[in-house]
C-alpha cells in the first residue's frame, strides 16, 4: 500500500509539473524578445541586404495593412545569415510577425503582435453571423464609430489586449469599413513618460515603435491637440 501511495503521489506530481511546463513553453514562444534577439535578426537582414545588392529578405505581399507590408522571410536568412528562426516568430508557432519598417531609407526590424489580428478576426466572424452590415453607434471622432452595443447585445465596447501594456484597447470602426484599434492611451503614456512634444498634424504613432519593438497594427493615424494629447488625425489637422 505504501508503494502504491508513493507511486500515486509521483504520478500526480508529474501531471502537475507537465501542466506548469506547457504554459511556460507557450509564454516563451510568445514573449517579446530581448534586444539581443532583435539585434541578431537585424544583423542578418543587414548582411543579406549587403550580399544581395540592396534587396531585403521579405515575402511578396499584396493588399497588406499598414506595418505588415514588409514581412521578413526567414527562409532567406536561415541558415546562411541566422542559425534559426526566433521562437516567438509566427513561422515557429509564436504570435509575432517579424517585419521591416522604413524599408527604402533605413530598414529596421520590428514586431507585429498577431494576437490582435486573431482577436479582430474573431470579432468580425461574430458580427458577420448577425448580418451583412455592421451596425454603428454615434461617432466618437471624425470617421471613428463604436459598434451599436444595444443591437449586438454587448455590455461594453469590444477591446483587444495592448501589446505594450497588456491593458484593454478599444476597437472601433471607420468609414472605410475596417476595424481600428485605439492606441491613444499607449501613445499618451509614452509621450508623458519621456517628456515629448509634438505639433498638431504630425503623425505620432512612431513613438510606439521607437520606444518599443512593436508596431501598432490596425491603427488609424494619430496626432496631438494643443495640449499635446493624442487624438485621431483628420484631413483638417494635416492642412493646418
Amino acid at each position: 500500500m505504501r508503494s502504491f501511495r508513493l507511486l500515486f503521489i509521483t504520478l500526480i506530481s508529474s501531471i502537475l509539473l507537465a501542466g506548469c511546463l506547457y504554459p511556460e513553453s507557450e509564454r516563451v514562444q510568445n514573449a517579446i524578445p530581448d534586444e539581443l534577439q532583435i539585434e541578431m535578426v537585424q544583423n542578418a537582414v543587414d548582411q543579406y541586404r549587403e550580399a544581395s545588392g540592396g534587396l531585403l529578405p521579405i515575402k511578396t505581399q499584396t493588399d497588406q495593412r499598414e506595418y505588415l507590408e514588409y514581412q521578413i522571410d526567414f527562409a532567406k536568412l536561415v541558415p546562411d545569415y541566422l542559425d534559426e528562426r526566433p521562437e516567438n516568430a509566427y513561422e515557429s508557432g509564436g504570435s509575432y510577425q517579424y517585419v521591416i519598417i522604413d524599408a527604402e531609407e533605413d530598414p529596421k526590424v520590428k514586431l507585429a503582435d498577431l494576437r490582435i489580428t486573431d482577436e479582430i478576426r474573431s470579432l468580425t466572424i461574430r458580427l458577420n453571423a448577425l448580418g451583412e452590415n455592421v451596425q454603428l453607434g454615434e461617432p466618437i471622432g471624425p470617421n471613428v464609430y463604436p459598434l451599436d452595443l444595444d443591437f449586438y447585445k454587448l455590455e461594453e465596447n469590444p477591446t483587444v489586449t495592448s501589446p505594450y501594456t497588456d491593458s484593454a484597447l478599444n476597437v472601433y470602426y471607420n468609414g472605410g469599413q475596417q476595424f481600428i484599434v485605439d492606441y491613444r492611451e499607449d501613445i499618451g503614456r509614452i509621450i508623458r513618460e519621456n517628456g515629448l512634444e509634438f505639433e498638431t498634424g504630425e503623425d505620432v504613432r512612431h513613438v510606439l515603435y521607437e520606444y518599443t519593438p512593436i508596431v501598432p497594427i490596425y491603427s488609424p493615424e494619430i496626432t496631438v491637440n494643443e495640449e499635446n494629447e493624442p487624438i485621431f488625425m483628420t484631413n483638417r489637422h494635416k492642412s493646418d
